[in-house]
């Protein structure tokens, strides 16, 4: 990440929200856990990179850069993550869940700690779930997104696999060539659709759109959607894990969503999704969704400021820059956030804003990024901080996450990293695909 060098408008309340939040995080046993379930569909909610111990880990291993005796506090998160994992019979792998989770925290956390052994249990682990799903979506055409997705699938964990410097292994191999295939087209009721194809709707909300619960859809987010394999194939690129076809594939991922991208006053964006009735028409006219991270600008933005970097394509880079520079127009309550999240709240987009920072619309991202800043720091201002809790949902009346994907540990570190522009940092973000 290349930060603008300008000292932050809001540096010091920045940085006394992030000191409060880890203050709340630092003892692992004083932190309540969500709900009551303690069977192993449960585990994983409190030993995930997303939204347990793993993710936590992060937070205090950054800080440690700085302040080295935070680095015990990160060991004991990985530790009590390591240890719930131990207990589950059948953990997820994804990177945002348990195996490769606690595998990227480990690799963030573990420099010079004799992590080296058990590293290389769970990258073992996560090369042949990695090998599995490429099977999966070699043999089976079409399925849900979380065969590919960057949270359970595919694309998370080619990224964890780079990360590890196993962008040379056969796994990784048998990973970029089944995200290549997946751009091919298979038949689907009727129609020639793309292997990326959801079979499944986004959420299975009673409210969610009938004919996406019909007939799938097709996922365009950074989260769940064709964003996350193009940033994987554009980063594996860019450290040299090439396989036949590949910048063919990127080129026509990037054209799936030049496709579907709208443009409102305000600017171009995408829609969430694409279901089988509009794919064969235009984008023209669709709402324009969330602006986070999961769906929509600034997550779609850095996905193709990636591939346009991994092969020279100006023109991808400005399609991305404008992408962005169109939230400075936008106002902030469109921006449909109902929370701070890294994920889908404001923390998110604060964070991806830096990545904009140095382009021509510079200027005007850098002052959209302080305004995002602001509404962070006032929201807490007036509202104080919330009781947090380990978990992911069934939270107690008031209270929020404590974890990286949605809670208070990813917050404060999208503000310290908004805070130190330009100092030394971990790649924690890394885990969201963004380099």
């Amino acid at each position: 990440m290349t930060p603008t060098e300008v000292r932050p408008a809001h540096r010091a309340q920045a940085l006394r929200l992030a000191d409060a939040l880890t203050d709340r995080l630092r003892d692992p046993d004083a932190l309540p856990h969500a709900g009551h379930g303690t069977g192993s569909d449960e585990r994983w909610k409190t030993a995930s990179l997303a939204s347990g111990h793993a993710g936590i880990a992060l937070l205090f291993a950054q800080r440690a850069l700085r302040v080295p005796q935070e680095r015990h506090t990160a060991h004991r998160y990985v530790e009590l993550a390591a240890a719930s994992l131990r207990t589950q019979p059948a953990p997820h792998h994804g990177l945002l869940y348990e195996v490769a989770g606690l595998g990227f925290a480990l690799h963030l956390t573990g420099h010079g700690v004799g992590y080296a052994r058990a590293l290389s249990a769970l990258d073992a682990r996560c090369g042949a779930a990695a090998a599995a799903l490429a099977r999966l979506v070699e043999s089976v055409p079409l399925g849900p997104m979380a065969r590919y997705d960057a949270l359970d699938g595919l694309a998370g964990l080619g990224r964890y696999l780079l990360l590890r410097g196993l962008g040379p292994s056969a796994d990784m191999e048998q990973l970029l060539k089944a995200l290549v295939a997946m751009t091919a087209t298979t038949g689907h009721r009727g129609r020639e659709v793309p292997r990326y194809w959801s079979t499944t709707p986004p959420n299975w909300h009673p409210d969610a759109d009938p004919e996406l619960r019909a007939s799938g859809h097709l996922n365009l987010g950074m989260g769940h959607g064709i964003a996350g394999p193009l940033a994987v194939l554009a980063t594996a690129h860019l450290q040299g894990a090439r396989v036949e076809g590949q910048s063919e594939a990127i080129g026509r991922l990037v054209a799936l969503l030049e496709r579907f991208r709208s443009e409102d006053e305000h600017g171009p964006y995408w829609p969430p999704t694409v279901s089988l009735p509009t794919y064969e028409g235009t984008a023209s006219g669709r709402r324009r969704g969330r602006v986070a991270w999961c769906y929509g600008a600034p997550g779609i933005s850095r996905a193709l400021q990636l591939a346009g970097r991994a092969l020279d394509r100006q023109d991808w880079a400005a399609d991305a820059e404008a992408s962005v520079a169109g939230l400075t127009r936008l106002p902030l309550e469109q921006f449909g956030m109902e929370h701070w999240s890294l994920c889908h709240g404001w923390a998110g987009v604060l964070h991806l804003l830096g990545y904009f920072t140095d382009g021509p619309s510079g200027p005007r991202i850098v002052e959209l990024r302080e305004r995002v800043a602001a509404r962070i720091i006032d929201d807490f201002d007036t509202a104080g901080l919330p009781p947090l809790q380990l978990g992911h949902d069934r939270l107690g009346e008031g209270c929020h996450p404590a974890g990286f994907l949605e809670g208070a540990a990813g917050l404060a570190l999208a503000l310290d990293a908004y805070a130190r522009p330009g100092e030394e940092t971990l790649p924690w973000d890394t885990a969201l695909l963004l380099n």
